[in-house]
């Protein structure tokens, strides 16, 4: 490949008897250069639209929390009033933000699944190879990140809910 590289520079630095470049080289190595800058160039779009819809998706997951703390002060209340302790609170709201964490996980799997079988059913007939492959490492990255990000996003509201006044949640409207 690289004596490729040196003959087609070779070529390209001919001059003709009035000065200017006589030929020009273009090599399927080239063409391959290309192609993988393209296809650099839409894998860094489309991961920062993945991380914009991960944000989002924190975003959403911190006001579900904040909403059920708000819709359940007296539950909050009556378990405070019953001796839980603020740990246990804590837990209470940070195991129920994992559990949507791991939900979405698994609906986000069986969506990229289920698409890949469709794009790769599209694709093999113009290139006769599967574009799209999932792999375990994928699963356990997804699974990863979903549930790192629904305990994060749970920590503020988590936190708010273990701080309520037993007092004051029992007599919240």
């Amino acid at each position: 490949m690289n004596d490729v590289k040196t003959v087609a520079n070779e070529v390209k630095d001919i001059k003709g008897s009035n000065g200017k470049y006589a030929f020009g080289a273009i090599t399927v190595g080239d063409i391959l250069d290309t192609v993988n800058q393209y296809v650099k160039i839409a894998s860094i779009v489309l991961s920062s639209i993945a991380g914009i819809s991960l944000i989002v998706s924190a975003l959403m997951i911190i006001v579900t929390m904040y909403m059920s703390v708000s819709e359940r002060t007296k539950e909050i209340g009556i378990f405070r009033a019953l001796g839980e302790r603020r740990k246990d609170i804590r837990r209470l709201f940070t195991a129920e933000s994992l559990i949507i964490g791991v939900f979405s996980a698994v609906l986000a799997l069986v969506l990229a699944y289920l698409g890949s079988i469709g794009l790769n059913h599209v694709l093999y007939g113009i290139v006769k190879f599967n574009m799209v492959q999932l792999t375990l490492g994928n699963v356990i990255t997804t699974f990863v990140i979903a549930i790192v990000i629904s305990f994060i996003a749970a920590l503020m509201p988590a936190r708010r809910a273990s701080r309520l006044n037993p007092i004051d949640a029992l007599s919240a409207d």
